[in-house]
């Protein structure tokens, strides 16, 4: 089974223009949880957290409002204030990746592929699927937000989101097939997966180069997002089920196989150099 991990964005927008969500994010009360602590946050230590401006952080605490009313389990997708608050993630997240990956202009084919085969990252929601309802928010997965323990849940305490989200998202990707994890997420985000990968699970990575320097492909932010959301486009529309094809892929960018990695546990990195 071939599954995809990809980054959110940071700007969000709660879009129900066309498409209406299919579902929930899979992890509701951890999610409750993190809105629970941060509610119990002032404004300045918030700003700290999210590192931003005043004028972002009016805004970020604007959503945390707005996200306090809204339900989180799937028997209220047809609740009024949930639906006026939500949209499908993958119309939800406004960015360079998503504007790359062009959901809004896929046929029906290429999105049941995005919804069968594309897990979406969250530092606040854990992963979601293209269709599960998302409201929009601010919290990266590299925030240093310390969690108290939860008992009722059986969760200890935890000093940042990589140990409070643990092996759950790699358990939420892989099934119980062999699956093959096809990382186009940044490293910020593919760390909250890759280390947890069950035995039945392997990854393979790809990096996509502007040009070598010193033998080594040079990456570039915005581009590498460019070419991850034009990848995923192109799976969706190829419906790519072999993690052989992706070698394949040629828009902008070339396979260079001779800067290949392949690591003990059998994780692939795929190198592609700009054409």
């Amino acid at each position: 089974m071939l599954q995809v991990i990809v980054s959110p964005a940071k700007k969000m927008v709660a879009n129900r223009d066309a498409f209406e969500p299919h579902g929930v994010p899979p992890f509701a009360d951890k999610t409750a949880a993190l809105l629970d602590r941060l509610h119990g946050m002032s404004r300045s230590e918030l700003k700290a957290l999210w590192k931003t401006s005043d004028k972002l952080t009016d805004a970020a605490c604007a959503q945390l409002s707005a996200l306090e009313a809204i339900p989180l389990r799937a028997a209220d997708l047809g609740h009024p204030r949930f639906a006026a608050a939500t949209g499908p993630a993958i119309f939800s997240y406004v960015g360079i990746q998503y504007q790359s990956m062009a959901p809004a202009v896929m046929d029906e084919r290429a999105l049941d592929w995005l919804q069968t085969h594309l897990w979406i990252l969250s530092g606040f929601y854990g992963c979601v699927r293209p269709f599960d309802a998302v409201a929009p928010y601010r919290l990266e997965m590299g925030a240093r937000l310390a969690m108290p323990a939860d008992e009722k849940n059986g969760h200890g305490a935890t000093s940042d989101l990589y140990a409070y989200w643990g092996a759950d998202l790699a358990r939420a990707v892989c099934t119980g097939e062999e699956t093959c994890v096809v990382n186009l997420a940044s490293v910020e985000y593919a760390k909250a997966v890759l280390p947890h990968l069950p035995a039945n699970a392997h990854a393979v990575t790809c990096v996509f180069g502007e040009e070598l320097k010193q033998g080594k492909p040079v990456q570039r932010a915005t581009a590498s997002k460019i070419a991850r959301g034009s990848m995923v486009r192109w799976m969706a529309e190829g419906s790519v089920e072999d993690p052989e094809q992706l070698c394949r892929f040629d828009i902008g960018y070339r396979h260079a196989p001779e800067l290949d990695r392949l690591d003990a546990r059998g994780n692939r990195t795929l190198v592609f150099l700009k054409s």
